[in-house]
């Protein structure tokens, strides 16, 4: 006679497998979650990395830029090239949007201060631009009447950039240009700082907000 008696590996198998089926099913643990898991690290990996480039590259290009223009007469300052506007000779038209479709332009102009701060310099520079026209470039900051108090760093990598006076807006395109034009002719120096505006960094924060919940 045959014997149909199931052997113990085949019994094992057949606990075994349908139990591993219904913890996958219920979530327990998954293959798939852990091949995804190891998927997404190298991804991961790959954009701390290139987020670090561009931080180095940051900081190389403004060493760069700030050793070069310590020892010229001109000095680059931020001006807008406004929508539909054809950019003019010798403007360095920078990537993204600020104002209403605007894009910010970096041209050189006659340094009107001589420091050992580039960035004092170039924002002094900025705010002596009493007209709102430089050479087809659209300048927000003609009407405001601003000065640099300081510029320190404590730490020796966030340069404080320390303003006073006050700024006068042409209106809600006006708000975001002033800001991106002295934003960036600090950046082209300094990738990393921090703006104060007669004596605290909320009121530069919170300049052109019309919510009154700003703080």
């Amino acid at each position: 006679m045959q014997d149909h008696t199931p052997k113990p590996g085949t019994i094992a198998a057949a606990i075994i497998v349908p139990a591993v089926l219904v913890l996958l099913g219920a979530g327990c643990f998954s293959v798939a979650d852990k091949l995804s898991n190891d998927a997404v690290l190298p991804v991961k990996t790959s954009v701390d990395v290139l987020n670090k480039a561009k931080t180095v590259t940051a900081e190389q290009s403004a060493k760069a830029n700030e050793e070069a223009e310590m020892v010229s007469d001109d000095v680059s300052v931020a001006l807008i090239l406004t929508e539909n506007t054809a950019v003019p000779a010798g403007a360095d038209v920078q990537p993204g949007i600020v104002g209403c479709n605007d894009k910010v332009a970096y041209v050189k102009e006659h340094r009107a201060a001589s420091t050992d701060s580039i960035v004092h310099d170039a924002l002094m520079t900025l705010f002596s631009l009493k007209d709102s026209n430089r050479n087809d470039l659209y300048n927000a900051l003609w009407q405001s009447d601003l000065a640099v108090d300081k510029i320190q760093s404590r730490d020796g990598v966030v340069t404080e950039v320390w303003l006073k006076g006050k700024t006068q807006s042409g209106g809600a395109c006006d708000d975001p240009r002033i800001k991106a034009q002295i934003e960036a002719t600090i950046s082209r120096f300094k990738p990393k700082f921090k703006i104060f505006l007669n004596g605290t960094e909320s009121a530069y924060r919170c300049l052109g907000d019309q919510s009154g919940e700003c703080k």
